[in-house]
Parts: C-alpha cells; structure tokens; sequence
C-alpha cells in the first residue's frame, strides 16, 4: 500500500490487522458529542473525564505545578525541556572502550538478573548502559564504507519491525523504556513490566540485532535543534493547516476535558486538556505569582468554549510538529535513519520534505509474508545466515529497480516477500523429502559395500566406508548452497 495516497474503506487496514480500514483506524470518530453524559462512577483510581476516556488519580497530580501559558492566536509548541539527571548523563565521560551492541546487549540482561530488585543500583547499570549505546552507535559512524544499516523506531513491535523490513538493517534502534520509566520515576512495576518486555526479545537484543536506546537522551542532546526545526515548521502555514485537518476532537466533554488525536497514526492516548473558567492568583513565598484553578468542572451549553477549542488545536498542532522532529533528530544522534509506520507521520514527512527514500521504509508498508510474525528467536537465528540474509537484501535492492514512487516500490517488495515465501514452502517440502531417502539411500549402499567388502578383508572394509561418505557429500554440498539462498530465511521463519 502506499501510506501517501488515499485509502479505500475496503482495504484492509494499514495497522497490520485483518479488519477492513472503514471498520478500524477508518472508522475512527470522537467518543462522545459535547457535553454527552459520562455515565460511569469514579471510584478510588480512577476519574471518568467522558463516556469513553478515565484518568489515573495518581496522574492528575503534579506536585511542580504545569505550564500556564497565554493564547497567541496561532500553532506554537513547548520547548524541549532537559531535566538535570539527563543534562548530567550527557555531561557523562565517554566509556573508555567501545564495546560492541551484541556485547551490550548480553550485559544489560546480566545486570538486570543482578540489579532488578535493587531500583538504585538498577537505575545506575541502566544509565551506564544508556551511555555506552550512545558511544557504540556513534563509532558505527566512523567506520569506513560501507557502514552497518541503522534504522531508528518508536511505533511498533521491535520483532515485527525486523521481519517487515526484511532483515534489511544490521542494527533497529528502539526506545529503551526500562531507561524511560526510570528517569521518569515511574513505579516499580512499571519498571517491571518494561524489563519483561526486553525479555521476550532477549534473543535480538543479545544479538545485537535490536537496540534499546535512551530516546530522552538523544532528544535533549539536541533540544536546541528540535525547538528550532519545529518553530521553524510552525511559520509554515501550509503544514500547520494540513495538520489541523487532520485532528480528531472529542469535547468539552461532560466535566470540561478536550481529547485530540490524529488520524491514521499509531498514538495510543490522545492529548488532553482540562478547562477551568475560574483562577485565582497568589504570591508564593518567595513572591512568585501562583495561579490555581480548580479543573473538574461541569459542562455549560450555554458557555462559549470556541475559543478554547481553537487554543487546543494550535497546541495539537505544535505538538505533533514537535515530535516528529524530535523522531528526526534522535534518529541523528543515534546515526539511524528515521523509519516511520504511521501514514499520519509519513504524509507529515513528505509535506516537510524530509520523508526517507530507503528500501526499508518501503517494505514497512509490503505486505511481507511470514517474517513479521516469526518469534525473537527464529529471527536471531535467521539474521545469523549471513549468506543468506546479504541475498535477501540484494533481491530487495534490485526489485526496487525502476520503481517510481513509494507505493510502486512497496509493490515490488509485495511480490518479493510472495516468490521467497513460496520459495520458502518448496524448499520445506524438498528438505523433508530428501532426510528420509537422501542421506539413507547412499548409506544403505555403502553398508551393502561394506558388507561385500567384508571377504575382502579390512582394505575393502575401509575403501566401502570411504565409498559410502562420499555418496553423501553431494548432500551436504547441496544443504550448504541452500543456506545461502534468501529463501531459507523463510523456509527457517515458517517452521514451528
């Protein structure tokens, strides 16, 4: 499919579901009309803020205050913000010796076995995990042509996102989020569960295949860079304006919140507002000016919230603005090129001019039989034929020959990934039919020579036993010259 033209409501979904795109991300409407009654009873964790959407208590309290900023009028965005411990991770001296990503990666399960229940002493082997990433993918830059392929994303599943793009990268980048939720201060069993998730890939990630990186890092050593990409996006009316048509609003809901997403994109929670028509101004102890305001209130048919509604929006806009080019130059930082799996973030790209022309963006949106839902350790084990996998990808290069667009080369890559799964099936069954006569066939008959042999004494013993393992070499040879193909890759990924 080709995320920059329109979809059809019958297509299938481009989310990778079986569901028809008009009964997914399609069919995607806002969960309740202005002021719709919530219908839900709060309890001791949860606030209901309208039909569809509850806040956590706990994530509704910010002991620092929030940001108070006044309406301009037009798109604007926040700042990138860099909070001290990550200032002083990038102050951090540079590892004496640069260790290579697989060697990280069987350190950082190490340390995890060691440290997992101790979060100070887990929190300390994470950074300096974190800043040894950082040094290993910054010396994959100086090496001489031609380099390792990088590849940097935050949307999906890390082991579909290697199978998809057809093990086209030496080295995916993704956000390490045991580092997230630590930095954040998240609780323990958010930790947890992080730690359980980089499990399940421990087979890439010990390859060296995955890699968990600091996202926060890589966005405030560039923070200077994402706030001036993104201001100077906002000056772009044509961009700011395509963005807006693209939200989706819900709201003011019932107890005066805003919900804002985007279309066709991977977002998981969509940005929010809370209203309040009351602030009450104070003068802290050290004689700053506090604004409170009370949130939770009740919607008011008669109010005006139109203008509200518009703030919002030009808020939405500078924030999507933002995060892509906080994608963008993360990407840079860790020397991978930016790979995006959201047609909302692709058609975003394409307008700023900044979309990638690789092989590996075009396959995210083939339909590549096979690999994508190979497990971790199927897949380790594929990226281990080198042979193989060096063959894969000249296919891939050679079948984007001539393509003229991104959906002509996702095409080309549709048929490729079709060829080498059926090429794949083949070579099964041929496998399975020569272990049961080709390696038994040139035994029995040097058994049957060895036998013969037997009158002859121990000279016609020996020369029947050389007879018989050089019937089977031809097999070998042949089982050897296979390996070496970019089927077998999928012939490895489809056994169970």
């Amino acid at each position: 499919m080709n995320p920059l033209a329109k979809f059809g409501r019958n297509d299938r979904c481009w989310c990778g579901t079986s569901k028809k795109y008009k009964d997914c991300h399609g069919g995607l409407r806002a969960g309740s009309v202005p002021g719709e009654p919530i219908g839900q009873e709060d309890d001791e964790s949860w606030i209901w803020l309208s039909p569809t959407q509850r806040v956590a208590r706990s994530g509704m309290h910010v002991p620092d205050g929030v940001p108070f900023t006044m309406p301009t009028g037009r798109p604007e965005a926040r700042p990138v913000e860099v909070p001290p411990d990550i200032q002083a991770l990038l102050a951090a001296p540079t590892p004496a010796t640069t260790l290579p990503l697989s060697v990280l990666g069987k350190h950082r399960f190490d340390l995890y076995d060691h440290t997992e229940r101790d979060r100070d002493a887990l929190a300390e082997s994470v950074a300096g995990i974190a800043v040894a990433v950082m040094d290993a993918l910054t010396a994959l830059s100086h090496l001489p042509e031609p380099r390792p392929t990088v590849l940097w994303n935050d949307e999906v599943d890390p082991g579909r996102l290697v199978g998809q793009t057809l093990l086209f990268a030496d080295h995916v980048c993704v956000p390490d989020r045991v580092f997230a939720a630590l930095v954040s201060g998240r609780d323990d069993d958010t930790v947890r569960e992080a730690i359980s998730e980089q499990r399940q890939l421990r087979p890439l990630i010990e390859a060296g295949l995955v890699v968990p990186v600091p996202k926060a890092l890589g966005v405030a050593a560039q923070a200077t860079a994402v706030n001036n990409l993104t201001e100077r996006d906002l000056r772009r009316r044509d961009l700011t304006n395509w963005v807006r048509t693209q939200l989706l609003v819900e709201g003011p809901t019932a107890r005066e919140a805003m919900f804002i997403t985007a279309l066709d994109d991977h977002e998981r929670w969509p940005h929010m507002w809370m209203y309040s028509r009351h602030i009450q101004v104070q003068t802290g102890p050290d004689g700053e000016t506090i604004l409170t305001s009370r949130l939770f209130g009740t919607y008011d048919p008669t109010h005006d919230y139109g203008p509200w509604r518009e703030q919002n929006l030009d808020k939405a806009v500078g924030a999507y603005l933002r995060r892509a080019n906080e994608r963008l130059v993360t990407g840079e930082v860790f020397t991978a090129g930016y790979l995006t799996t959201s047609p909302f973030q692709a058609r975003l790209l394409a307008r700023k001019g900044t979309l990638p022309d690789q092989p590996a963006h075009a396959a995210v949106w083939a339909d590549i039989p096979i690999l994508p839902a190979a497990d971790p350790a199927t897949l380790a084990r594929a990226a281990a034929e080198e042979e193989a996998v060096e063959d894969l990808r000249h296919k891939v290069r050679s079948a984007m020959r001539g393509a003229r667009d991104l959906g002509t080369r996702a095409d080309a890559l549709t048929g490729l990934g079709q060829d080498l799964a059926h090429a794949g099936r083949q070579l099964e069954r041929t496998i399975r039919t020569e272990r049961r006569w080709n390696a038994i066939a040139p035994a029995i008959g040097g058994i049957a020579t060895i036998a013969l042999g037997a009158a002859g004494g121990p000279a016609a013993i020996t020369a029947g036993a050389l007879g018989a393992a050089t019937a089977l070499t031809p097999y070998f040879a042949t089982r050897a010259n296979r390996r070496r193909n970019a089927a077998y890759l999928f012939y490895l990924a489809s056994r169970r």
